[in-house]
């Protein structure tokens, strides 16, 4: 059974790919601040599956990536799959933005990316297999007002996830993007009040928003031997609107 890893899995988007790979695969389930969200998911999928643990790390410092892939491999061996799904958003003026509300932005989005990516590689070439899926945003391909800096992470997780694929091809690893517009998740609904989440909708051809199980079952193909020929791609999930 492969081994996959999802950072930032105690809530949203996350959490709803552990619950669909959960009868698949070996998990590693990440959290930083939300512990009892996280040890909750944790005793649910256990109920399917006993390969399954949590490991709190911030995943935007390097010891701490270091202790979570150490970890995971103590108990399943080499990680085949990575998912880079931990973020935070930022809703703000750029000229509201400060230097500091930037290392938290980028350190969370981008660098966290990059030092799990690291991380994961050596075992993978070494194996001449791996799967990496680093979730963007609709906001990385056509940037938001009030969100410079979300957009600014997510455009970056786009071209480092095209560049990274040319680079691991050769070693046999795959690496995508997921795209997603307006998820129903727990932080969209912290940065909109319910007459902007109405006027929202309005610009959606599917008249809602997605659900997180459907980024779920995207990112389940897109991992899966059937998608071995893709690698390289944002894919988008949007219900129409870019």
């Amino acid at each position: 059974m492969k081994t996959v890893l999802i950072t930032g899995s105690s809530r949203g988007i996350g959490r709803a790919i552990a619950r669909r790979l959960a009868g698949s695969y070996n998990l590693i389930i990440n959290y930083n601040h939300s512990k009892d969200k996280a040890l909750s998911l944790l005793d649910e999928l256990r109920e399917i599956n006993p390969n399954v643990i949590a490991v709190k790390a911030d995943v935007s410092k390097e010891e701490e990536v270091e202790r979570l892939f150490s970890l995971g491999e103590k108990n399943f061996g080499t990680i085949d799959v990575l998912v880079n799904n931990a973020g935070i958003s930022h809703f703000s003026l750029i000229q509201d933005t400060s230097s500091e509300d930037f290392e938290r932005i980028v350190g969370s989005n981008l660098r966290s990316v990059f030092l799990t990516t690291k991380r994961a590689l050596s075992p993978m070439i070494s194996q001449k297999y791996g799967v990496i899926i680093n979730i963007s945003s609709i906001w990385g391909k056509e940037g938001a007002a009030m969100e410079s800096l979300y957009s600014l992470t997510k455009g970056g997780i786009n071209a480092f996830t095209k560049s990274l694929s040319k680079e691991l091809s050769p070693s046999g690893i795959r690496v995508n993007a997921i795209a997603p517009g307006i998820v129903d998740t727990d932080m969209m609904r912290g940065d909109f009040n319910s007459e902007e989440l109405v006027e929202l909708k309005k610009d959606l051809p599917l008249g809602r928003f997605a659900k997180p199980s459907e980024v779920a079952d995207l990112l389940a193909f897109l991992i899966s031997d059937e998608a071995s020929y893709i690698t390289g791609n944002i894919a988008d999930i949007n219900g129409g609107f870019y």
